[in-house]
């Protein structure tokens, strides 16, 4: 199972990412953000990204191709995606502290990722619950099952 206690680990000067799992077709990690932390603008590349808001909110604004900039703050249990060819920024804009989980398919590029972009843990799971529409989204159709084996790390 996910020990989201264990990972709900801050940085003072730039939100922390830590790994949950990676394999050469997904990416999960657990974001924790201070308030005023963020993301600068960026796109994922060739990655489909969701992001899961585990505690807080935070504010994502995305920029679309067409010159359109949409802001939505996402809340606890609220999933936000952001598809190809999409650049967004994230940020703590509350006062409380934000864990997000997030989900990148195929993992994000390490040139995305800056400098100082590493993460701050090696986590392996064999176990990962999700919540139920991030599994819907995955699979493409509805269903009762909200976790998942993760039999083969190596995948």
């Amino acid at each position: 199972m996910l020990n989201l206690e264990a990972l709900k680990q801050f940085k003072d000067n730039h939100y922390a990412r830590h790994l949950v799992f990676k394999s050469g077709h997904v990416e999960i990690l657990v974001v924790c953000w201070r308030p005023g932390q963020g993301s600068p603008i960026h796109d994922h590349d060739n990655s489909d990204g969701l992001m899961i808001i585990m505690e807080g909110e935070i504010t994502n604004t995305s920029y679309y191709p067409d010159g359109r900039k949409v802001t939505t703050v996402w809340r606890a249990g609220d999933v936000g995606h952001t598809p190809l060819g999409v650049k967004h920024e994230v940020k703590n804009t509350s006062t409380e502290d934000v864990v997000s989980l997030h989900i990148y398919a195929p993992p994000l590029k390490r040139e995305l990722q800056g400098a100082d972009m590493g993460y701050h843990n090696t986590v392996l799971p064999q176990e990962v619950e999700l919540p139920s529409e991030v599994i819907r989204y995955f699979l493409g159709t509805a269903c009762q099952k909200t976790s998942f084996q993760l039999l083969d790390p190596g995948l």
